[in-house]
């Protein structure tokens, strides 16, 4: 009876162990869990260019990049022969679709999601052309609030990329930037000394109590030693007694506590991107900055955003924005030197001097965006490289946001963030043909 039962369990553990790889074998794949795309070609944005392209997507990274890949029989396919594959464009300044609201003065602490509601947000333009991203950012002048890094699919329960990317700053006259500049750090000073002097204040107290507690235990020591005893609890045992241990500093004025951080050289610091309406605006930031005492010894602001029209009077400070390695929003539009029909590609001189430049586009509205590739061709056709072109709205946007670890380029480990075009992107009258945001089309320009 033993040895018959020791023999069942025998063959039916051989019977599983022959089953089961066939079970694994013949396990279906999660087809949600896998989404291939597959392109005619994949600009991958790091120098690589395949013809044709497949890009494999799992758990919500790109996990291969390359061609004739291997992945489940049934996950999920796009199929988009004779397109091509880029990085989705990332917009990184714009106000399109928020509530009207401007706002003067100091505050650092705004957010442009107050003026954002989801219900009227015409989404579907920045999908139409091909951005999936935009750091949105408020109205006004002076620190009207901080910019918000955001997706820009049309319904997601996690929207914001960043909350808080960097400080847009807006002076409209000299008159303006010293008094915006004076107020805001002259405010985030007093916030600094009125929490120093609460330090003071705290540690004299502390102290104070200290040397409070050590005659009062030496004094109930010699009363011991005489006989006496001190009835009641220690002092430090009254009821009552619930004052701190630990320092607790007064609230902050939230509006400034971004400059304080400034101020202070906090890692956290956020960036602050001055919009210069006019080259010299440039100039009285500078002499601004350098009358905050803090401030005096550091490096100059080095982010600065262009207007759309009106830039050839810019290479006067050229040179300048050369020193500084600057970074530069702007748009590719062509101008001319003041008074002259001399043409001048701003963009392209900037690129070629060694500053970094992000394309915006030359209107924040939906004509705007749509017609950024052809303005990036023109990039191009004037001295800029495709590669610089195609990186002024992925790759350098990304960066700038310190969003480069997960967007930006088609490689593996980063979000799939795509756009789909019918061409070339710098190709006349290219146009986007689906918009891809982690790993789900969003948008389609056949079902439109």
């Amino acid at each position: 009876m033993k040895r018959s039962y020791f023999r069942s369990v025998t063959r039916f553990l051989l019977l599983m162990l022959l089953v089961q790889p066939l079970t694994l074998i013949g396990a279906p794949d999660d087809p949600q869990r896998v989404t291939v795309i597959r392109a005619g070609r994949v600009i991958t944005g790091t120098g690589e260019v395949l013809e044709p392209g497949e890009v494999v997507i799992d758990e919500g990274k790109i996990t291969l990049v390359g061609n004739q890949l291997e992945y489940p029989k049934n996950a999920l396919l796009i199929e988009a022969p004779g397109q091509t594959l880029m990085a989705g464009m990332i917009l990184a300044r714009s106000s399109y679709g928020l509530q009207k609201l401007s706002r003067n003065g100091t505050h650092c602490n705004e957010s442009p999601l107050r003026q954002l509601d989801e219900e009227l947000m015409p989404w579907e333009d920045f999908l139409e052309a091909g951005f999936v991203a935009a750091s949105l950012v408020p109205d006004g002048s002076g620190f009207p609030g901080h910019a918000v890094v955001v997706k820009t699919t049309p319904e997601s329960s996690d929207r914001i990329l960043k909350a808080s990317a960097y400080l847009p700053f807006n002076g409209r006259s000299p008159t303006g930037i010293y008094s915006s500049i004076e107020k805001g750090f002259g405010t985030a000073r007093g916030e600094i000394e009125k929490i120093k002097k609460a330090r003071e204040k705290w540690d004299k107290e502390q102290e104070e109590a200290k040397k409070k507690a050590e005659e009062e235990a030496k004094k109930n020591t010699g009363d011991s030693a005489s006989g006496e005893e001190k009835s009641g609890k220690p002092e430090d045992g009254k009821p009552g007694d619930d004052k701190p241990k630990e320092f607790q500093p007064p609230e902050m004025n939230p509006a400034v506590i971004e400059l304080v951080k400034i101020l202070e050289e906090k890692d956290d610091a956020l960036p602050i991107v001055f919009f210069a309406q006019n080259p010299g605006l440039i100039l009285h930031l500078d002499s601004a900055m350098s009358s905050v005492k803090e401030l005096k010894d550091r490096d100059p602001l080095s982010i600065f955003i262009l207007p759309g029209s009106r830039t050839g009077a810019f290479h006067e400070v050229l040179e300048l924005l050369t020193e500084r390695k600057a970074t530069v929003l702007v748009p590719p539009a062509l101008s001319a030197f003041p008074d002259t029909y001399t043409r001048i590609h701003i963009p392209v001189a900037l690129a070629r001097s060694g500053c970094t430049v992000v394309t915006l586009p030359a209107t924040d509205n939906p004509t705007g965006m749509r017609g950024v590739p052809a303005k990036l061709a023109e990039l191009v056709r004037y001295g800029l490289s495709r590669e610089d072109a195609l990186a002024s709205v992925t790759l350098e946007p990304a960066r700038l946001l310190g969003l480069d670890d997960r967007m930006g380029t088609v490689e593996q480990g980063k979000e799939p963030h795509f756009v789909l075009f019918d061409s070339d992107p710098l190709e006349p009258g290219a146009r986007v043909m689906k918009t891809i945001i982690a790993g789900k089309v969003v948008w389609d320009r056949e079902d439109r």
